[in-house]
């Protein structure tokens, strides 16, 4: 398990998020981002909520959202895949998901505390894997991963969208500490 996914774990196109987790322990990593997140994302002003950067492009609060629905997308193909499941996994269509959602329900410190529930309930289920289903396979509709490979896959997601709120979205606005 102390290993990060090669290449041929994954489709290319996940790359973009296993390329963001230098980390080797992936249990660890999500048990710290979790905190790093929680920390980041309480500091967001609300007058930031509903910003977009362009014109077309979801809100603050819509990305914050995209988030914690991707953090459930990757962890029913990390559930899945780690049971042995064979099964071909559709992609999800993330802008309807955005759009009917409706995350300007709620203020960001409720989808946040949603999210952590859904993240502590992630890092319990990868701390009770047996080690051999960290090189099981699934086949997701672009592609095969392992269960390692998505692992990964969900911190980097997460980080890939933190750094778009730091640098299109808050890139003006301090932060308190």
């Amino acid at each position: 398990m102390n290993r990060r996914p090669e290449l041929p774990e994954y489709p290319a196109r996940y790359g973009r998020y296993v390329d963001l987790v230098p980390e080797h322990d992936i249990r660890a990593a999500m048990e710290q981002q979790l905190e790093t997140t929680i920390a980041f994302v309480s500091r967001i002003p609300e007058s930031k909520a509903d910003w977009r950067y362009a014109p077309g492009k979801w809100t603050t609060l819509e990305v914050v959202g995209h988030i914690l629905d991707t953090e459930r997308i990757f962890g029913y193909r990390l559930l899945t895949f780690a049971r042995g499941d064979t099964v071909t996994l559709p992609r999800a269509d993330e802008e309807l998901y955005v759009k009917n959602a409706e995350f300007t329900r709620y203020p960001i410190a409720e989808w946040l505390e949603e999210f952590a529930l859904v993240r502590r309930s992630h890092v319990t289920f990868v701390r009770h894997l047996p080690a051999d289903a960290w090189e099981r396979i699934g086949t997701l509709a672009i592609g095969a991963i392992s269960v390692r490979a998505m692992a990964y896959a969900i911190v980097g997601h997460e980080r890939h969208h933190l750094r778009i709120i730091r640098e299109r979205y808050l890139h003006d606005a301090v932060l308190s500490s």
